[in-house]
């Protein structure tokens, strides 16, 4: 055990002297970002937060990492750790250069939170929002730097109050930047057992997400939409205080996140009751800029044309001639005319490249053409 003991503080030793380095060059970081903070204000009319830069560090150091990893034959820090802790680095650098406040869809716990702190770090202020179209309020405004607004999952498509809320022309805020986010879904109650469950509670995609699981298990029970998981937690818990009796809370569940077990008392019975185990969400980053080019870029428009035979036909043309590739294409009605549709699209390019320019020329001289660039942002990867 002698042995055993000095070599274990040795080793230890170690790495105290690493975590000092490691300390030292994490504040060597942080006074070179204030360099850069500095640099900016005395230029003026600069972003601080720029996702393009933030997106080649990252992309940088995954590809160092299974470099280094190929080469020593060591086992490989895995992506997402290393893309983790850079990210609250490079949080912590950003706040030192600008203090800012995130908005998003609350309350604190939602997965739009979570989608928020994976993108900022822990820094940041935190702004929970009660409605989407209060977090575009909050940004526009400027009441907060930047907001977080989930827009599509994998297989339950779009996020239909998101995108009505950018064909909103009279909006004036941009996309910066995207989150992927691997969802998974939890099952709370109050209740002894599934059998007494008599109402789920949840926001309206987690009730999609789980409809085969919920269709197997609970049948009868009646679904019941809320504002956010968190807040469908916050019902139950608030029947269960106020025994109104308007809501049996021993008869309900509710579907969302881990971090309910954190807000709430309400007990996890069931793990992971998604449909899809690979299922994702997509989250926007909107602001009152875009970003930069980083070399592997998505730009989203929202688009509308002459309603006549061939119309779609006839936006996608300008793209395809140009060889550029759409990742996704979505039809909202405009709410302006009855039967009148605007097209929202995510084509693979920066607004700046010239195709991407050219197409959107393009379409803006057809009869009827019109289109908004809503922002060009790096391309992310699901965390």
């Amino acid at each position: 055990m002698g042995d055993l003991e000095a070599k274990l503080s040795e080793l230890r030793a170690a790495i105290d002297a690493a975590d000092d380095e490691i300390l030292d060059l994490i504040r060597k970081r942080a006074r070179l970002a204030g360099q850069v903070g500095e640099a900016k204000q005395n230029k003026g009319n600069v972003p601080f937060y720029v996702p393009s830069r933030e997106a080649s560090i990252i992309r940088r150091l995954l590809s160092r990492n299974t470099n280094a990893a190929e080469s020593s034959h060591e086992t490989k820090i895995p992506d997402e750790a290393i893309h983790g802790i850079y990210r609250e680095i490079i949080g912590a650098c950003l706040a030192l250069e600008h203090p800012m406040t995130i908005a998003y869809l609350g309350p604190e716990g939602t997965f739009s939170h979570t989608a928020a702190t994976r993108q900022f770090g822990a820094t940041p202020k935190y702004l929970p929002c009660s409605s989407l179209e209060l977090v575009f309020d909050e940004v526009e405004a400027g009441r907060a730097t930047y907001g977080v607004v989930p827009v599509e999952n994998a297989f339950e498509g779009a996020v239909t109050p998101t995108l009505d809320l950018f064909a909103d022309m009279e909006r004036d805020v941009f996309i910066c930047a995207e989150v992927q986010l691997s969802i998974h879904h939890h099952l709370f109650t109050y209740a002894e057992s599934l059998d007494d469950i008599e109402v789920v509670i949840s926001h309206p995609q987690p009730l999609g997400q789980c409809r085969n699981w919920l269709a197997s298990h609970l049948p009868n029970a009646q679904l019941m939409e809320s504002s956010s998981t968190m807040r469908a937690a916050q019902i139950v818990d608030e029947a269960r205080v106020s025994e109104s009796g308007a809501l049996d809370w021993k008869k309900c569940a509710v579907i969302g996140p881990y971090s309910i077990v954190d807000k709430s008392e309400l007990s996890l019975v069931q793990r992971n009751i998604e449909d899809f185990h690979d299922n994702t969400t997509r989250f926007f980053v909107i602001g009152q800029h875009d970003s930069p080019a980083s070399g592997e870029d998505k730009t989203s428009l929202v688009m509308s044309i002459k309603d006549e035979p061939g119309a779609l036909h006839n936006l996608m043309t300008s793209f395809a001639g140009r060889g550029i590739g759409l990742t996704r294409i979505e039809s909202r009605p405009s709410k302006k005319k009855l039967w009148e549709y605007v097209f929202f699209a995510d084509v693979q390019g920066h607004r700046d490249d010239v195709a991407v320019t050219d197409a959107i020329d393009e379409i803006q001289s057809k009869p009827g053409g019109f289109i908004k660039v809503l922002g060009s942002y790096p391309v992310s990867k699901p965390l």
